[in-house]
């Protein structure tokens, strides 16, 4: 967890920093930070990736109260006040601060308020994923594919296609009935638009499609070989790298 603390006192922060390294000797703690302005520079470098996970806010700085710094702070990061005076605490809770510690602060106070911090955010890294499971499964796939044929065009659906491989920079659809086409499109465009559920990458030149799959042999190296129905003398290797996920994708 990375912490940032925004003091302007020495022992205040020496003081701070060893309450939350005696709870979390894995933090990385910076500070301390004395004014407005080198606050408000610090957190405007310090955005996306490189923003705190929690600040702790000390309120009257050197040159005023740390409010007027709070504009930069990345809305990913959790705020949390530490002061002497308890006259702000409305204010504090006002710029979305999550508690209101007074000095000195109190290891027992420290510790709820940093298991209540790690509470919300393991709750926030869940909705995280439910949201981008939800996003994912909203995603649309293609369903089907307009590829030339003789003088015109012909409609493939996805659900008649076998398999999909590319060779010498030409990429074929290959039907379960045992048809080809020839499509301009690279692997890596047609696979970001088939549903992962339907389609697997064996490797780097093929796709298959979990309908056409009949059955798996091992082969060298730890390589499985895969068959197709009506394709029976096409071999199709799985490298020894995805051989795990190809077993699990098709045993769901």
């Amino acid at each position: 967890m990375k912490v940032l603390i925004i003091e302007d006192e020495q022992h205040n922060f020496n003081r701070l920093k060893k309450l939350l390294l005696g709870y979390d000797a894995t933090m990385l703690v910076e500070g301390l930070l004395e004014t407005i302005d080198e606050t408000r520079d610090w957190l405007h470098r310090h955005q996306g990736a490189e923003a705190p996970d929690v600040v702790f806010a000390d309120i009257r700085l050197a040159d005023g109260l740390c409010f007027d710094a709070l504009s930069e702070l990345s809305p990913s990061s959790m705020l949390v006040f530490t002061t002497a005076y308890d006259e702000y605490a409305l204010q504090a809770f006002r710029n979305n601060g999550i508690a209101y510690l007074l000095k000195p602060v109190d290891d027992e106070e420290l510790r709820a308020t940093l298991n209540r911090i790690r509470d919300l955010r393991t709750t926030n890294t869940q909705l995280q994923s439910v949201l981008a499971m939800m996003q994912q499964s909203s995603q649309p796939y293609r369903e089907r594919f307009l590829v030339p044929y003789k003088d015109g065009y012909e409609v493939v659906s996805v659900d008649d296609i076998s398999h999909i491989c590319t060779e010498y920079k030409d990429t074929q659809l290959y039907l379960a009935a045992g048809r080809f086409f020839s499509i301009s499109m690279t692997l890596e465009e047609i696979e970001s638009q088939l549903n992962p559920r339907d389609f697997f990458r064996v490797n780097r030149q093929t796709i298959i499609s979990i309908h056409v799959v009949i059955g798996l042999k091992t082969w060298f190296g730890g390589k499985l070989r895969v068959r197709l129905a009506n394709y029976p003398d096409t071999e199709m290797l799985c490298s020894r790298e995805k051989a795990s996920a190809l077993k699990t994708w098709l045993g769901r």
